[in-house]
């Protein structure tokens, strides 16, 4: 018992730390070529709009598991950078599809390429892992995220 409670430790200690790390990436602007510096979740709204996964903060906010609010921060800074156009929808006064601009499109040209790049040391790598090892990490990333969630309920004020 004394030895998985020092295994759970240490892959505890090994997620906190790499979560640290993502976190102080996620604050380092990278700049694209024409002295532009986007941060890395602005990397995200970019590439999720530019690929098609996502065209309005609805869509986006689900996706990154986030509020519709912190979506639009980041998409009103991606406007003024002139990446993203907002436009009405027809008909739904609410509702704003986002396309990128020219300057938009050739930004998430350069990050695809670079993402390309980043992807191919993680497939190198997991394309020679086995499936039940595959599987594992899989399941373990899972429990993770369902832990954290009740965590992050569990922290929420109580409705009165």
């Amino acid at each position: 018992m004394d030895d998985q409670l020092a295994v759970t430790r240490k892959m505890m200690m090994q997620f906190i730390r790499m979560n640290k790390k993502f976190q102080k990436f996620e604050k380092n602007p990278i700049e694209f070529g024409d002295g532009q510096k986007l941060y890395p979740s602005e990397i995200h709204i970019l590439d999720a709009v530019g690929s098609g996964v996502a065209n309005n903060v609805t869509v986006l906010s689900q996706k990154f598991g986030i509020t519709k609010g912190a979506v639009s921060q980041v998409v009103n800074k991606l406007h003024e950078k002139q990446l993203i156009k907002k436009e009405k929808i027809e008909g739904n006064a609410k509702e704003v599809k986002l396309t990128l601009t020219s300057h938009g499109r050739n930004a998430f040209k350069i990050q695809d390429e670079l993402h390309k790049n980043f992807e191919n040391e993680f497939f190198n790598y997991f394309k020679n892992l086995e499936q039940d090892k595959v599987d594992s990490y899989l399941e373990i990333m899972d429990t993770i995220d369902l832990f954290m969630d009740k965590v992050l309920n569990d922290q929420k004020p109580k409705k009165k």
